[in-house]
């Protein structure tokens, strides 16, 4: 079939679905969920709402680093571009984490922090990467990626909030742009290189550096400190504004500095992306201190994200869930039910189901009203090769949660890995009805589709997962595949030729070719 192997197009990060890869290839393309714009409008109101309630964020706001204000030579069209080719060529060569729990924990943090930004009503997308690097970074357009590894280094919501609240105030604040603008004297391949040092940093923005002029880079340095010291001032207002406690971002950064005095591992990448100076650290912390401090949100949530990063991400299975035992045995730990559930994750991805199922049996049996370590009983039994009791398990579960996505694509996953590709087909469809805007739905359907041997409409549902992705190159080639399946239906031909003028538009829009290749 011209649909061929749709598995090829997916790609797992998360260890939940591995054994699903290992079978049958399963596509679960890794990207965000996004909220509602009423809810951001929502968080903006309640944001202002805590602004005007205390002098103090007024006076710090009056004190804002004056780094003037930005003609961008970057149009908000050209700043779209720029993010939209830089997430689609990094899908090339980074592991985006495509697990839906560790998704739509970052998303749903990522979006609480937009929405006291300046500019609550902007789209962003926030992202994971899977990579042990301390880093973080933020492309023009709404882009905002966050490495594992960071993630598992913070100790609280509140300093991974900082992160992301730093990197928020880089898009609003239009920093890229506003860089450039000082870089209007310098030669193309000079703008080229900075641009790249910029959302590069580390070996690649170093490289990216080399050819250029020693001068105007140490120009462009000192001005992108100014901008951390923007970042930082900004992200600060906006942690208060959601109700974090700001002084956790200057008590982060120090604590990174520390780390790179004492380890033999090198400066974190994320202090050579965005460099951290005493003094910075110092202002930042001044700074925070003018802002109310309203403690700390629920860290629940935070704890069973981190643990089970560390439990799924390990490369010695084994030794992590040895660790996770240490610390449950010591009393070394943050969260005693975070840190089993990644004990039982570690002891499953260590081939040990029985000890897992017994570890979260446990944990269900003292929090019956858990999701996750339903959710994650189930796919145990997966992985365990019990498909029948899996299954069963999973439809009970989706009994009393039958609205939440990622228990409805751990699910669906799991019927496509046990050739059940109609009822996958019925829950995604259900899903489509109220979020027609998550990649990873329509990525999940094509491969049911394409299985029962709907090609027409495979293809149709290829399109929209790139499409979603900002690939519309590749959403036209998959619509002109569709068109070969289009038959003497002239519902399908009109449906099919409106999508492809549609797609055709935005890429002269987007300045994108179409991608012909067969």
């Amino acid at each position: 079939r011209e649909i061929g192997p749709l598995s090829r197009f997916i790609s797992l990060n998360s260890w939940l679905f591995a054994s699903i890869n290992r079978k049958i290839g399963l596509d679960f393309p890794p990207t965000s969920l996004r909220s509602p714009k009423s809810d951001r409008l929502l968080g903006a109101i309640l944001a202002g709402c805590l602004a005007a309630a205390s002098g103090t964020t007024a006076l710090a706001q009056d004190n804002l680093p004056n780094l003037g204000r930005s003609n961008s030579q970057l149009s908000e069209m050209d700043e779209k571009r720029i993010g939209r080719q830089f997430i689609r060529n990094a899908r090339q060569s980074m592991d985006f984490v495509g697990d839906p729990e560790l998704t739509q924990y970052i998303t749903d943090l990522g979006n609480r922090l937009a929405s006291g930004s300046d500019e609550p009503n902007k789209d962003f997308e926030f992202y994971l990467i899977r990579n042990n690097a301390l880093n973080a970074f933020a492309v023009p357009g709404g882009h905002i990626a966050v490495n594992t590894g960071l993630v598992m280094a913070t100790e609280t919501e509140s300093e991974l909030a900082s992160v992301l609240a730093h990197e928020v105030a880089h898009v609003t604040q239009h920093h890229l742009s506003r860089m450039l603008e000082q870089s209007q004297d310098q030669r193309l391949p000079m703008l080229g290189a900075l641009a790249a040092a910029i959302l590069l940093g580390g070996q690649a923005g170093g490289a990216a550096l080399v050819a250029a002029n020693a001068n105007a880079i140490e120009n462009q340095l000192e001005y992108s400190r100014g901008f951390e010291r923007e970042a930082d001032a900004i992200g600060i207002q906006t942690l208060s504004r959601v109700g974090y406690d700001p002084t956790e971002m200057p008590a982060f950064f120090e604590r990174l500095q520390r780390w790179a005095r004492v380890y033999d591992t090198g400066v974190p990448e994320f202090l050579r992306t965005h460099p951290v100076t005493t003094d910075r650290i110092a202002d930042s912390r001044v700074r925070a201190e003018h802002y109310p401090s309203s403690g700390s949100p629920p860290q629940s949530d935070f704890y069973h994200v981190r643990a089970k990063m560390i439990a799924v991400f390990s490369d010695d299975p084994e030794a992590t869930a040895a660790q996770f035992a240490s610390n449950l045995e010591s009393g070394e730990f943050q969260d005693q039910a975070a840190e089993r559930h990644g004990y039982a994750l570690a002891l499953s991805r260590a081939g040990r189901y029985g000890a897992a199922l017994q570890t979260l049996d446990r944990l269900i049996e003292k929090y019956p009203d858990s999701l996750r370590y339903q959710s994650a009983r189930a796919y145990i039994l997966m992985e365990a090769g019990e498909y029948e009791r899996a299954l069963a398990y999973f439809e009970r579960v989706r009994r009393r949660w039958p609205d939440d996505l990622p228990l409805g694509l751990y699910y669906s996953s799991a019927l496509i890995q046990t050739k059940r590709f109609a009822d996958a087909k019925r829950i995604l469809k259900e899903f489509l009805l109220k979020l027609n805007d998550d990649p990873r739905i329509y990525s999940l359907l094509a491969r049911a589709e394409g299985e029962m041997g709907h090609s027409l409409v495979a293809h149709q549902n290829l399109a929209e997962y790139y499409y979603l992705r900002a690939n519309l190159a590749e959403a036209y080639r998959q619509l002109k595949l569709a068109e070969k399946y289009i038959g003497d239906s002239d519902y399908a031909r009109a449906s099919v030729e409106a999508r492809i003028k549609d797609i055709q538009r935005e890429m002269e829009i987007y300045d994108e070719q179409p991608n012909r290749r067969n």
